[in-house]
């Protein structure tokens, strides 16, 4: 029984996290510089939640179907192939828009890929691995996607800091749209790595399953699961409007600039870029990657071990600290303006470290939970429905959250982010609650 707990993570699962890992190098080089990035072409908070709430439902709706026609086919490496090629090659033409507007086009077509590839690789790496050990596969996965979420944003930074110093650019717009291009570089490496080294085993398919999917072919505890989902996604907007609320918050306070000012090597490297505003404006656009990494740090770290801590203790259990981390860290966010600037970007790290183990605890566990509640050959259409049931949320959540941010700060000057993260943690807690009281959970074979 021991052996079992220590038992290796299979090769499938292996490459199909270092594809992950490529991958969110190539996304984390351009997310976290989104917002300045929409900020430098003149649109803010709304645009943001529009573009990401777009994105992440389109993403979700290809989700489903792809789940559906993978479990039909039995050919999962195929649909995560096609997937994974279009993003590669679409992400980078972020550099090339010329208005906000233009770059809902781009992340549809990025969130394409991700909806064509996701629950075809869930379900591959359910496949891959016995049931009392899902939780640390996923968590693995999650993991290596983590670790890629931490040298995008140092690649970016390298990128930006050559650009700037080493070719002289002076135009921080330029630059950022060069380093948004030179992301199709670890893209290309992804799928490479899939080409060549993930192998899928052959496996029956269900040829005459419907294209057309019913709920009611699934139990009651699964579609409580997929309502609650529904539920926790409407209070989780995109985390570009972290990433906003931290530019805005460094923007008034100036701390960050003061910092690099008290600092000469710092002071005498940004001296170059014309007069104070301009200084302002790279040292902050440098800053947010640099936030952004260490968030995934602590995500790259914890990922597994929570992960499987789930094959311990049980999915609810950990999804559910993992939720309480959520309404924490965003209900401190609502209350982060009545605190001095200085204080703000301390607090801000320290709420960004305690924020990642949200996702620690709850990306893999989620994932496996599903695996747990379903049978095996409806897997692909399960997890399709999983993450369409997300998808559900993410339009309103974004765009709600948009709204509340935009308007309150005009009704209320500063405090429009207290109202919308409050809305956020709210939320959450009422979903800890029905997942807590409505969803049974499987006992697992030890």
């Amino acid at each position: 029984m021991k052996s079992k707990s220590i038992k290796r993570i299979p090769q499938a699962v292996i490459m199909l996290g270092l594809v992950s890992l490529f991958t969110d190098t190539a996304t984390e080089m351009i997310y976290p510089l989104v917002p300045v990035y929409i900020a430098a072409l003149g649109s803010g908070a709304i645009l943001l939640g529009i573009i990401e709430g777009i994105a992440e439902t389109t993403s979700s709706m290809l989700k489903l179907l792809t789940g559906i026609w993978s479990d039909r086919t039995g050919k999962r490496k195929l649909f995560v192939l096609i997937g994974y090629s279009i993003s590669s090659v679409i992400r980078p033409l972020t550099g090339l828009v010329t208005s906000g507007w233009e770059i809902i086009i781009v992340r549809m077509f990025d969130r394409v890929g991700k909806g064509i590839r996701t629950a075809p690789r869930d379900a591959l790496i359910a496949s891959s691995v016995d049931e009392n050990m899902r939780g640390r596969a996923y968590g693995f996965e999650r993991a290596m996607d983590h670790i890629g979420a931490v040298l995008g944003p140092l690649l970016a930074i390298m990128t930006l800091l050559i650009l700037f110093i080493g070719v002289g650019m002076k135009d921080s717009l330029l630059a950022l749209r060069w380093t948004f291009i030179l992301a199709i570089i670890p893209g290309f490496l992804a799928v490479l790595t899939l080409i060549l080294f993930v192998h899928e085993a052959s496996s029956k398919s269900a040829g005459g399953s419907s294209v057309l999917v019913s709920l009611k072919s699934f139990d009651k505890n699964f579609r409580n699961y997929l309502f609650v989902m529904v539920l926790f996604t409407l209070g989780n907007s995109s985390d570009a409007f972290l990433l906003f609320r931290v530019e805005e918050a460094i923007h008034k306070s100036g701390a960050v600039v003061n910092l690099v000012n008290s600092i000469s090597p710092l002071k005498s490297m940004v001296s170059n870029f014309g007069d104070e505003a301009a200084r302002s404006k790279v040292i902050n656009i440098l800053f947010l990657p640099l936030v952004w990494a260490f968030f995934h740090v602590i995500k790259a770290a914890f990922s597994t071990p929570l992960g499987a801590l789930s094959d311990k203790i049980g999915r609810k259990k950990v999804i559910n600290a993992g939720w309480g981390i959520y309404a924490f860290v965003y209900i401190s966010f609502a209350l982060l303006v009545f605190l001095t600037s200085s204080l703000q970007i301390v607090a801000t790290f320290v709420l960004f470290a305690i924020y990642a183990l949200f996702y620690a605890f709850t990306e893999g566990t989620e994932k496996a939970f599903v695996a747990d509640l379903v049978s095996t050959e409806k897997r692909g259409t399960a997890f399709g429905l999983f993450n369409f049931s997300i998808g559900l949320g993410a339009l309103p959540a974004s765009i709600i959250f948009g709204f509340l941010y935009s308007y309150f700060d005009k009704l209320i000057p500063g405090y429009g982010g207290t109202v919308a993260f409050g809305f956020g943690g709210t939320i959450a807690i009422i979903a800890m609650v029905l997942l807590a009281i409505k969803i049974k959970e499987p006992v697992l074979k030890v």
